[in-house]
């Protein structure tokens, strides 16, 4: 653990403090750790215990979120040594500590003999290379330049929202990192507000385990899978041969965010329809690139094809909401059910210039304490069921021309 690393831990043992702060219009500046925005108000947790400040009364916001936006939103480039170490410093300032020793690592991998990287990392000198800790285990930089050979010597990277363990080259993985974040950012921006999310903290991140060991890759619970969301252990597991899949990662990957950030707002039983689960998951596949480092689509545009399969299935309305999760992965129409869940959620979002949109986020925060009945739904969103039925398939049939 680095001086930086051991400074932070410290000042969040002490009362009030914390790398997120608010300042009021009183002029006084509260820290702590900004756990949720939405459009009224923040919720900042210090001590271990929550406080709802209305937007109305913060004359200032500075949050791990903010300052990691900016970070993420750059170009990262390759092998510019002194780039890389602008962006540590940039992180440490911002007190985003797994990034600043992230962007370090980057550092070495460009110049192994650069004297700031090797302090911030506590990394040691040797003759040929220069070795530092991950975890608990030291590792030879030459080392990481390759994948490990077994993976019972993979190394776990931390980023501010999320716990890497791989066996693939450093770079490469450093590389997951930042897309991983990227996304974090993408998913929250979108959702985060209308669903009122808590983010994840230090308490409990997200594992992602990605195997370019063939043998290492467990087996999937649906033979020939090469990425699934192990919900019990709340682990992404990926097989990193080339190509690899954005899409199918992203549609697992929206679906542990969804379960984990859930688990945050609503505590360890929150509950999620599964339509509501798999048209996010869609919602966010369908805008992925086929290829990493491919620009995004926007995620706001009718994807045609799943209107399009959406428009000529026969399920209806009641049978959507009332499916289980393998009806949308397994069943024998999960093709037509899965486009049937992104369009509804569309129609959610967009549909009737999005005036159902704040009763569609409650009804989901709601459901995910329990009230997932179809009265909850139409209550919050002031529809009869065969009003949606009628709406909702007028909306598919428009933007399937």
């Amino acid at each position: 653990m680095n001086q930086l690393t051991l400074l932070l831990v410290g000042a969040l043992l002490l009362g009030g403090s914390g790398p997120d702060h608010v300042k009021l219009e009183d002029g006084k500046i509260l820290d702590g750790r900004v756990v949720q925005e939405s459009r009224d108000a923040v919720v900042l947790r210090a001590n271990n215990a929550n406080r709802t400040i209305l937007r109305k009364d913060i004359t200032d916001l500075t949050t791990l979120e903010r300052s990691l936006a900016k970070i993420v939103a750059r170009e990262v480039g390759t092998g510019d040594a002194v780039a890389y170490a602008g962006l540590a410093v940039e992180c440490e300032k911002a007190e985003l500590v797994a990034e600043a020793r992230l962007m370090w690592m980057r550092v070495l991998l460009a110049d192994p003999s650069n004297a700031a990287a090797i302090k911030a990392l506590d990394a040691r000198a040797l003759k040929d290379d220069v070795a530092f800790k991950i975890g608990k285990d030291q590792h030879k930089l030459s080392e990481m330049r390759k994948p490990q050979p077994k993976w019972k010597e993979a190394y776990e990277l931390e980023t501010t929202h999320f716990v890497l363990r791989t066996d693939m080259e450093l770079g490469r993985a450093l590389d997951v990192g930042l897309d991983l974040e990227r996304f974090h950012q993408r998913f929250y921006d979108l959702l985060g507000k209308p669903l009122e999310l808590f983010i994840f903290d230090e308490r409990e991140l997200p594992e992602i385990r990605v195997y370019s060991e063939p043998g290492a890759y467990p087996s999937p619970p649906v033979p020939g899978e090469r990425v699934w969301f192990g919900v019990a252990e709340n682990c992404l597991h990926v097989a990193a041969e080339q190509p690899v899949d954005v899409p199918s990662v992203v549609y697992e990957l929206s679906r542990q965010m969804l379960f984990s950030a859930m688990r945050r707002s609503a505590g360890p039983t929150a509950q999620v329809p599964a339509w509501v689960a798999t048209g996010i998951s869609q919602y966010f596949a369908m805008a992925a690139p086929q290829k990493r480092g491919l620009p995004w689509a926007s995620a706001t545009e009718p994807f045609k094809t799943l209107f399009q399969t959406a428009a000529a299935s026969d399920v209806t309305f009641e049978r959507l909401f009332r499916g289980v999760p393998d009806d949308f992965t397994n069943g024998p129409k999960a093709s037509e059910m899965s486009a049937d869940a992104y369009t509804l959620l569309h129609f959610f979002r967009f549909g009737r210039d999005g005036e159902l949109r704040d009763g569609f986020g409650k009804y989901v925060t709601e459901g995910a304490k329990g009230k997932l009945s179809m009265s909850a739904l139409t209550d919050h969103v002031k529809l009869k069921p065969d009003e949606i039925e009628k709406a909702w398939r007028e909306y598919v049939r428009a933007n399937a021309q």
